[in-house]
């Protein structure tokens, strides 16, 4: 077992964000002591629910009868029930997806589900429609099933551009988080949101709107601060009205039926529709209680957002698995699609617009290259390689998936130069370009680390050369998983000069284990997105790779 790595690093002014499982810690920049710690409410509460339902599949409660472990009641009829571990028969739960034998009290906080589990089910259930028949189950043996949490995980996180507020999104919950910031590193959560869909991009955009994209396609935006509930602020919660459903009316009347037979089902009829009635008028109005507008939807599972401004007006650039990048307008008319820049071959993860070149995108994803746009134009300017510049190191690497860019300004005596980092998941090393006047990526470098990594946060000084912010995955080594990196140019190429580190040896007893399989499964989400190459009768391979962070309940069927 190891312990969960840091995996989205955030900095502004003189404090570090950092998220580690379901954890933001925050370090002052400039002596990297630590100075809190916010905790996700699920840390402390799933591996209590864990606890219970191993004594539950052990034998405390009947294996016909599921109990809700975080609540303690049985799950009936009126509630669905929530994603559940399948047992076989004598089979002890298992603590992690990786299938570790160690008990679940020795685990440490919040041990996750096995989504594996559920993407099999689904899997079964493709199978099953297409025709194969399934494995019966043999009678008298009911299924065991015990509830199996998952891991609270911070997935994003990001500041307003004065600092004052912080926002972040835990993914096992679909929740978004604002906290207030007091510029010294303590944070102070105002809200929690819970979205439609799990959010995969979040920017903050002006006028304190937030902007969240969901792996089903659809682009949401929402008040920073969500305004005080009132009855009007209901019809704010979607741009989409609901259609409304056609009112039930009795099929016939004492008029047309006369017999006693007949006027008993009609009087039944009508006893029932007063229940449905009363029914309809008891139950809440589905939908989130806070403002939600959509804005824009794409047909695949959206990547990546960014925010563009050109002669001005502003536009909201998204892109998709399947390889397109989206130009629409902005808020109020994000429906209007301005253009497409259409060029890759495999899935777009990563956008970014260099705020000293508002007029350039590179996009890079599971392409061998990154592209360089002109993004109002919607016209390739250039490409460069990562693929060739990667087997400078990893020599056996056959392709690339691109998990962060990253602009970065670089003073010198002409002026402060443009690069762009790129990290790819699973290489140890981050890789770095001069973007030049003419929207060329020259000069191609290679910093080495010691650890895969998970993301990069660059902090920039008026007075010195900027700073790498990485979080690493050390794996099994005991390398630090916290790096800051002072940069330093040769030849038109970064390197580094010194390195520091964050004094966060007091919070590595605190942090939970996993198994190495559950972290990949948490953190390494990049190169599911690739497209495999159909090796079944129906050719539905191809796209039940991309589902593995869907919940369950939310995945389509694989043939759908």
């Amino acid at each position: 077992m190891m312990k969960i790595p840091y995996n989205r690093v955030h900095a502004h002014g003189d404090v570090l964000l950092a998220a580690r499982g379901g954890k933001i810690h925050t370090f002052s920049l400039l002596d990297g002591r630590h100075i809190s710690t916010w905790r996700h409410p699920d840390v402390l509460i799933k591996p209590l629910a864990i606890a219970e339902a191993t004594s539950d599949a052990a034998g405390g409660t009947s294996p016909t009868a599921p109990v809700d472990a975080a609540e303690g009641r049985e799950v009936g009829q009126d509630e669905p029930p929530a994603k559940r571990q399948r047992l076989e028969d004598g089979e002890p739960l298992k603590a992690s997806s990786g299938g570790a034998d160690a008990p679940v009290a020795a685990q440490g906080e919040g041990e996750a589900q096995d989504e594996a589990q559920d993407e099999g089910e689904r899997e079964g259930k493709g199978k099953a429609k297409g025709g194969k028949s399934k494995k019966a189950k043999p009678e008298g043996q009911p299924h065991k099933v015990a509830r199996a949490p998952e891991r609270p995980v911070i997935t994003q996180v990001t500041s307003t551009a004065d600092g004052r507020h912080v926002l972040a999104v835990s993914g096992h919950d679909k929740s978004i988080w604002v906290f207030e910031h007091d510029g010294q590193g303590v944070l102070t959560q105002i809200s929690q949101r819970t979205m439609p869909k799990r959010p995969s991009a979040v920017t903050i955009a002006a006028h304190s709107q937030i902007i969240s994209a969901d792996k089903f396609g659809d682009v949401y935006s929402l008040p920073l601060i969500p305004a005080p509930h009132s009855p009007s602020s209901a019809a704010l919660r979607s741009s989409t009205p609901k259609p409304v459903a056609k009112p039930a009316t009795l099929a016939a009347n004492t008029l047309v039926v006369h017999s006693k037979r007949n006027l008993e089902a009609l009087r039944h009829q009508k006893k029932q529709l007063e229940l449905q009635g009363q029914g309809a008028a008891d139950t809440p109005k589905e939908g989130p209680d806070f403002e939600l507008t959509l804005l824009l939807g794409h047909v695949s599972m959206l990547t990546s957002l960014a925010l563009g401004e050109s002669e001005g007006r502003r536009y909201i650039l998204s892109s998709d698995r399947d390889e397109h990048i989206r130009v629409s307008r902005y808020i109020p008319q994000a429906h209007v699609i301005e253009g497409f820049c259409l060029g890759h071959k495999e899935f777009v993860s990563e956008l970014v617009i260099p705020p000293s070149r508002r007029e350039v995108l590179i996009s890079g994803g599971g392409d061998d290259e990154l592209f360089v746009w002109d993004w109002k134009a919607s016209k390739v300017l250039s490409t460069s390689s990562v693929l060739s510049v990667a087997q400078k190191i990893a020599p056996d690497t056959a392709k690339v998936a691109i998990s962060g860019l990253y602009p970065l300004l670089y003073p010198s005596e002409s002026g402060n130069l443009t690069y762009i980092l790129a990290i790819c998941e699973g290489i140890k090393a981050i890789f770095s370009w001069q973007l030049t006047d003419e929207n060329a990526l020259i000069h191609p470098g290679v910093i080495q680390l010691p650890g895969a990594p998970l993301h990069v946060s660059v902090s920039a000084s008026e007075s010195a050369p900027p700073r790498l912010i990485v979080a690493m995955d050390p794996g099994e080594s005991s390398v630090r998983g916290l790096h800051a990196m002072m940069l330093t140019a040769s030849n038109g190429r970064l390197s580094v000069d010194t390195e520091s580190y964050f004094q966060d040896e007091g919070l590595e007893a605190d942090q939970a284990d996993a198994s190495q399989s559950e972290i990949r499964r948490l953190l390494y989400t990049v190169e599911s997105l690739r497209k495999q190459a159909s090796g079944g009768e129906d050719g539905v391979a191809a796209d039940a790779e991309g589902t593995t962070e869907m919940e369950a309940d939310e995945a389509p069927a694989a043939d759908e």
